[in-house]
Parts: structure tokens; C-alpha cells; sequence
């Protein structure tokens, strides 16, 4: 999923003021620019503080841009989300009363008044959680089929979805106005890791009287969405059976156009690989595969006795781009050498150790003999 965080701030960092009245930061030329942007995500999110105090309806009301998401293929509207531990929201309030037909998510901790959420259930999906982290709530959306959220805040939804490294990318509007009330609710990290002290943005762009700065935040190799797909890879890999003549891999293939296909070890074919069945899945999908990623639990094989390619020979004859694995293959079976071979193609390889355990803990029935 791609998730992008969007504020506005006054020049001390602040995102609202302490009066009652919410303060208005952006000029109407960054509204313009914000609203262009949810036209380009599947859903907006907000935590309940801001539902209650700003009182949004946070609808798509652009009909130029309501017809350039109806030609690609999008929903006119984007699915509204909010983000509440209590669960004590008022269902008149215009997020749940503007937009009939339009999506309306609400999202729970698991302590939240049931009496409240029961009267959410009558204007929106109410989906509980166990704990409320970002990683829980992205997840709940991807099982709701959304695959682009725009985070607008407030500042503890931001310290959440920031401080969990989950954001992909960052916009940061910032007014030219001083606030001055250290009481005033804050931009998590404002002048220490955005927009000043050792954090240059890629682009900055004046827009009105803003200056927005965008930043790319994670500083990992991988982005959050891109760590989300390795970590599906590595689960798909528990679903495949034990089996002493062959590791159980899980793997996901990105297409350059990012279209997904999944697949695990023996998942329709008792020789196939996991890199194989979703490669099959592409190709029978008529996806071209040359530029893709393949996101697999164990680096892809270099020899093999069940077949005469190996999984890094067919990534390089489609012409993909880039190979991310999560644990290196074991001298169990070969030497392995499909990373030495991947990058002699010329193919971006980028390992991700911190998944090694969770792989190498179900191929014990393997590992542990050798």
C-alpha cells in the first residue's frame, strides 16, 4: 500500500491553535494542491480528534477531479477513514452524515465504548483491532481493497504513522505565520527531522504564499510498502507443506505497472518454486514481467534437480529488474549462487536480514538436519 502523510503547519511547527475555532493554515491555492492529491489516493484517513473538532466532510466535491478518478478506473469518491481508541464519535457529524453511498471506515481499539461503536455500525464499517498501530490499520484497509491512503492528521496520528516508519511519502505545507503557544497541538519531529536539521527535501515549491516541502521519509532501503510486500512474501512461505526436498519459499512479483501476483513453494505443482508460481500467474494474467520486482523469503535458486532452469535464470531471461530476499539459501541441498548470478545481469539484489529468522525458523525441518 502506498501511504502518503499531508499537513500544514505555521512556521513554528504548529498544526492548530488552542482557541475553539479551527485555525485555517493553507491558502486556496494549497487546498487546490491537497485536494489534487486525495483525487489521487483510494481512501483519506483522520484520527476522531479532528473529526470532532474540525467537524470535515472530507468529500470529493471537484468534478474535474471526480471524472479523472472515474477514468482511471477509481471510485468518484475516496473511502473516509478515522482512527479512534475510545470509539466515542458522533454519527451526525459530517464525516458520517455527507456521502451517501460513500465508504466510511472507522477503525477501533479493542477497549473502545461498545454502546458507541454499535451506534457507529448504523453510518460506517467498524473494524476492531486489537492494537491500534499503523501497521494494524494499514493492513485492515488492504483487506478492504485499498491500496493508496492519504494521512492528513491530526498530530498523533502523525507522531503514529511517522514514528512506526509507515509513511512512504511526506508533504509539509508550511504557512507564513507564527503561532507562538507551546499548548498548540505540534508537527511530530518539526525542526528536527522536518523540514530543517539534516533533512533536505527532495523538492521544495512555493504554492501561494507556502512553502511545501516532499520528502521521501524512510531512510531503509526498501520503502514501507515495499517492506510490506516482503513481508507477505515470507508469510506466504509458512503456507506451503513441509517437505524434506524443498524449502518453503513464499514470493510476490510486482509488475512494472504494479500488478501483484503471489505464489509459495508446491502451491499447484508438487516440483514448482514459489518464484515459478507467480510468474506462471503473471504470465497467464498476459502482465509483461520485464522491470519487475520479485520479493521472495529465500534468495532464488542457482541450480536445482527437479527442473533444468533455476529461479534466478528465469528472473534474468523475463528481463525483471530487481530481486529482494529476506534469508540467503542454505548449503543444504547446492551452493547456492543466484545472487552472484542476478547481479552479474545486472539486476538490483537487495537482502533484508531482519526477516532471516522468521524464514529460517520454518525450514528447521531442513536447516536443523543439515
Amino acid at each position: 500500500m502506498k501511504v502518503i502523510a499531508s499537513a500544514a503547519v505555521s512556521r513554528d511547527g504548529c498544526m492548530d491553535d488552542c482557541t475553539p475555532q479551527r485555525l485555517v493554515l493553507s491558502c486556496a491555492e494549497d487546498w487546490q494542491a491537497v485536494y489534487a492529491l486525495r483525487a489521487a489516493c483510494d481512501a483519506i484517513l483522520v484520527g476522531a480528534e479532528t473529526v470532532r473538532r474540525d467537524n470535515p466532510a472530507l468529500m470529493m466535491r471537484d468534478e474535474t477531479l471526480r471524472a479523472q478518478r472515474r477514468a482511471a478506473g477509481m471510485s468518484p469518491d475516496l473511502t473516509k477513514v478515522v482512527v479512534t481508541r475510545s470509539g466515542r464519535l458522533d454519527p451526525g457529524l459530517r464525516f458520517f452524515t455527507e456521502g451517501a453511498g460513500v465508504p466510511k471506515v472507522v477503525i477501533a481499539a479493542e477497549e473502545a465504548d461498545r454502546a458507541s461503536l454499535r451506534r457507529l455500525e448504523g453510518v460506517a464499517r467498524v473494524i476492531v483491532l486489537p492494537w491500534v498501530t499503523a501497521r494494524g490499520i494499514l493492513d485492515a484497509l488492504e483487506a478492504e481493497g485499498i491500496c493508496s491512503v492519504l494521512v492528513e492528521g491530526g498530530a498523533q496520528i502523525m507522531r503514529m504513522f511517522l514514528g512506526q516508519d509507515a509513511v512512504d511519502e511526506l508533504r509539509l505545507a508550511i504557512a507564513p505565520l507564527t503561532v507562538g503557544d507551546v499548548a498548540a497541538p505540534h508537527m511530530p519531529w518539526f525542526g528536527e527531522r522536518f523540514p530543517f536539521a539534516g533533512r533536505a527535501a527532495e523538492r521544495v515549491e512555493q504554492v501561494g504564499n507556502m512553502e511545501v516541502h516532499h520528502y521521501t521519509v524512510t531512510d531503509h532501503p526498501l520503502t514501507p510498502q515495499q517492506r510490506r510486500l516482503i513481508e507477505r512474501a515470507v508469510a506466504l512461505g509458512e503456507r506451503s507443506e513441509p517437505c524434506l526436498t524443498a524449502y518453503r519459499v513464499g514470493c510476490v512479483l510486482e509488475t512494472a505497472s504494479g500488478a501483484l501476483f503471489e505464489g509459495y513453494t508446491h502451491e499447484t505443482d508438487p516440483k514448482n518454486h514459489a518464484e515459478e508460481e507467480a510468474i506462471a500467474k503473471a504470465l497467464r494474467a498476459g502482465e509483461p514481467l520485464a522491470g519487475a520486482t520479485i520479493y521472495t523469503s529465500m534468495e532464488p535458486c542457482s541450480t536445482r534437480a527437479s527442473k533444468p532452469v533455476s529461479c534466478s535464470e528465469l528472473i534474468i531471461r523475463h528481463r525483471m529488474a530487481r530481486v529482494v530476499y529476506a534469508y540467503a539459501e542454505p548449503a543444504c541441498f547446492v551452493h547456492c549462487e543466484g545472487t552472484q548470478r542476478l547481479r552479474e545481469a545486472g539486476i538490483e539484489v537487495v537482502v533484508t536480514p531482519e526477516y532471516a529468522d522468521r524464514v529460517r525458523e520454518v525450514n528447521a525441518h531442513i536447516i536443523g538436519r543439515s
